[in-house]
């Protein structure tokens, strides 16, 4: 069988220029993500997969030809690649032209040599709980979810809802932008608490609804949000806390969870987020502690069971998918939220707890994924055990077996 290398590219928003003086080097802080994007170089040679760093900026269209950075020798330098087979999305944009470069490059790029994305990306996440709620098991884990339109709105469903209502950005990340808005009993006023832009925390008070509606007016004209009843889901020491969980395809093209940890805020806080100052735990202790053992397992295995069928859900409504972040809540009754799903979703909170198989598997099977893939776009060039004369020490299972139903996506 001819062995054929797996070109891999991981495609980012942007990549800081080496200096001058650097020549071809590239100091690792210009990447986004460097660590996670040297730990998938370090383990792709051993699986046959050529995996490089790319931005828009590095591809010449009039000439298809593609400057992308590679970690050797323990640094990264800017050189020619080839083009990708499967290109990895890892884009977090800063602002609109970015995106549109990156769609514009890899348009181009396709048309010269076709590629396919090893992950899909999820709409707003209005579109995805309205995607999930059809769902008659996901359907009891979701929020009450919708649209948010006016102040006038939301002066009108905080009397059904009296811990108060929550406002989430339709496109945030990282519990930027939330708010919580509740009517204070006493006096009536309204109380908003929540994060900024860059995720600092603030706090406002409203003597009476006309202030509050004319600043509440001017954010929701600005960016779209959608509202959702707030919900307790704080530990007795008033701390604020979810659940991670990492799910990803493996080498056979089947969904597995790689990882699940507890993200803890900071007392008071409205988000357990890592980058909102929050920490990270175990989930098997920090749940028993909780809960109790008998329930944090009940718990435990029912997220498991979620997880897989909204992964699942997801991927039939919205294409392939090589991984999701899913997120949940729990409230002090044992009542269980699906808070968010994440096609980009990061690996902290595993290394921050210590799971070295969780960030090891997190690490290893978009590869396994990649190259799953490739034999499915090059069966004749299939990878075997034997990369470049090394024996590889993953295997895979049953290469020639049709599409399942998680494939069927392109």
């Amino acid at each position: 069988m001819q062995i054929r290398t797996i070109i891999l590219g991981i495609v980012v928003a942007a990549i800081r220029p080496p200096g001058s003086d650097h020549g071809l080097k590239v100091e690792a802080s210009a990447l986004p993500e460097p660590r996670f994007c040297r730990a998938l170089s370090l383990a792709a040679g051993p699986l046959g997969i050529d995996v490089y760093v790319f931005a828009a900026d590095g591809y010449h269209a009039e000439s298809g030809t593609l400057h992308a950075y590679r970690y050797q020798h323990n640094g990264w330098s800017r050189q020619a690649a080839p083009l990708p087979d499967i290109v990895y999305d890892r884009c977090f944009y800063t602002e609109t032209a970015q995106r549109i470069s990156c769609l514009r490059m890899l348009d181009s790029m396709s048309a010269r040599k076709p590629h396919v994305l090893l992950n899909g990306s999820l709409p707003a996440k209005l579109a995805v709980y309205a995607s999930l709620k059809d769902d008659p098991m996901l359907k009891e884990h979701l929020p009450e979810s919708e649209s948010c339109e006016s102040a006038e709105q939301l002066l009108k469903l905080l009397p059904r809802h009296k811990r108060g209502i929550v406002l989430k950005p339709s496109a945030g990340m990282q519990g930027r932008g939330l708010m919580h808005i509740k009517r204070c009993p006493h006096n009536l006023s309204l109380l908003v608490r929540g994060r900024t832009g860059r995720n600092r925390h603030f706090s406002r008070t409203f003597a009476d609804d006309r202030t509050f509606a004319g600043w509440i007016e001017s954010r929701i004209t600005r960016h779209s949000y959608f509202i959702q009843p707030y919900l307790e889901l704080s530990g007795e020491d008033g701390k604020p806390f979810d659940v991670r969980v990492l799910m990803q395809k493996d080498g056979t093209g089947r969904w597995a969870s790689s990882g699940t940890a507890v993200r803890c805020g900071q007392a008071g806080s409205l988000t357990s987020n890592l980058h909102g100052g929050g920490g990270a735990g175990r989930a098997d202790s920090l749940l028993a502690a909780k809960f109790g053992k008998i329930e944090s397992e009940r718990l435990i295995e029912q997220i498991h069971t979620i997880s897989k069928q909204t992964a699942e859900r997801l991927e039939s409504r919205f294409g392939r998918f090589a991984e999701l972040g899913l997120d949940y809540g729990i409230e002090p009754d044992g009542r269980l939220w699906l808070l968010e799903a994440n096609s980009k979703p990061g690996r902290s909170a595993f290394r921050s707890i210590s799971d070295k198989k969780a960030e090891m598997l997190s690490i290893e099977r978009p590869l396994l994924y990649a190259r799953f893939l490739s034999n499915r776009l090059y069966p004749s060039f299939a990878a075997n055990e034997s990369v470049n004369g090394r024996q590889s020490d993953v295997k895979i299972t049953n290469p020639i077996r049709p599409f399942n139903v998680q494939e069927v996506h392109r």
